[in-house]
């Protein structure tokens, strides 16, 4: 990927309209990273439908679309970071059960309407790669956008409910939240980001905000009752703790154990009872739903049903895996692109030659494929929560850095 000698950031996380009339007028590759950078917090503020959308549709596709016709981004394949190579190459595959299944004019829209997703995703998951490789400064202004957006999030979810009783599912807490996290599992996924960043920039620089933001975040995930998001979150943690400050870790390990044996103790306790309705719900029908996803994925299994496809389940249209959703809708052809994506941003990660983010990178991509084992659906649909919470994850770890520059 060619790079460009980017202009200095604008002063605070997000530029101002004058940075941006600025960049209108002097480099519009530039602008459209600036205003990535913008779609990316407003999806913590923005009703998700039609609203946040619409800021792509609107704000940046079209403006994409005319730079790459002006030739600022047709650059050699040989030279995109081989990340955003693999993630093209994933897209892709999704292309050929998309077509075999063409075969009447309700497949056809369908099928229309999952090229069109596979079209803004590819987009979003270019620019992001063509941002990172910009500039080392987008990625902390990244985090920064995530981390204060996402707290402001938090504060609209807990503040909507002076409007509407906290949600139950039988004994379970399910708190909605807002805008792209409006989703209880999703949004958590969504928010366990968030609080690793948080972590890392308050073990980082000893600002109390960050540790507030990391505490929202965790409560967030409580209020949703989602188990896989807090799951990948006490998985990642650690490692991102161990790696960064060991004593922190081992502090932390041992006021495990004591909660874990408090549990024990005090049996009657309410955080027992929590403890006990969360493991009562089983497996949420998550072994029935993937025993039915084999079954169906055999039917086509080299290329997929297609991302159209849904499961004969009412209720539960889609297998709730990575893994298996990508083999659903793709085929053996998409796992296997899958996999190439998922090392090549590791091999990105761990030939970077800048080690300071890796524990935070590290942690992220954990927390992403430990909850993708539970809760994944089609990842080219988009705009939606999926940027987010997998290639938005997945790239930020993959930890690219900018290779060399040239002018424009």
């Amino acid at each position: 990927m060619s790079i460009v000698i980017p202009y200095p950031p604008a002063r605070g996380v997000l530029p101002r309209p004058r940075d941006l009339a600025r960049l209108w007028r002097e480099d519009r590759r530039t602008l459209l990273h600036e205003l990535l950078l913008l779609f990316i917090g407003l999806g913590f503020l923005l009703p998700n439908e039609p609203i946040w959308s619409d800021v792509f549709y609107v704000g940046i596709l079209p403006l994409f679309v005319c730079e790459w016709w002006k030739g600022r981004f047709r650059a050699g394949i040989e030279e995109w970071p081989k990340p955003l190579l693999a993630g093209g190459l994933l897209i892709g595959s999704f292309l050929f059960g998309t077509v075999l299944h063409m075969t009447s004019t309700p497949l056809l829209k369908a099928s229309l309407f999952w090229m069109w997703n596979m079209a803004c995703t590819g987009t979003f998951v270019f620019l992001l790669a063509d941002a990172f490789c910009a500039t080392r400064v987008f990625r902390e202004r990244l985090m920064q956008v995530m981390i204060g957006f996402g707290a402001v999030n938090v504060l609209i979810a807990l503040g909507r409910l002076a409007f509407r009783p906290l949600e139950w599912q039988g004994h379970i807490l399910r708190m909605q939240g807002w805008g792209l996290t409006r989703h209880p599992i999703l949004g958590a996924i969504i928010m366990g980001s968030v609080l690793l960043m948080a972590v890392h920039r308050g073990l980082a620089t000893s600002r109390w905000r960050y540790w507030l933001a990391a505490v929202a975040a965790l409560i967030f995930i409580l209020l949703t009752g989602s188990r896989g998001p807090l799951l990948g979150v006490l998985c990642a943690l650690p490692v991102m703790l161990g790696l960064k400050r060991p004593k922190v870790a081992l502090g932390l390990a041992v006021a495990a154990m004591v909660a874990v044996a408090a549990f024990w103790v005090l049996d009657g306790s309410v955080v027992s009872r929590l403890v006990k309705e969360q493991l009562g719900r089983g497996d949420s029908h998550r072994l029935t739903i993937w025993s039915l996803s084999w079954q169906q994925i055999r039917q086509a299994f080299w290329f997929g049903h297609g991302p159209a496809w849904k499961l004969a389940r009412p209720g539960e249209t889609f297998p709730h895996n990575l893994f298996l959703s990508t083999w659903l809708y793709a085929g053996l052809a998409g796992v296997g692109a899958l996999l190439a994506y998922l090392v090549m941003v590791g091999k990105s990660l761990f030939e970077a030659r800048h080690k300071v983010e890796m524990p935070l990178c590290l942690a992220v991509l954990i927390h992403t494929l430990v909850s993708a084992m539970t809760d994944f659906g089609q990842v080219i649909k988009g705009p939606a929560p999926m940027w987010y919470i997998f290639w938005l994850a997945t790239l930020f770890s993959a930890y690219m850095a900018p290779r060399g520059r040239r002018k424009p």
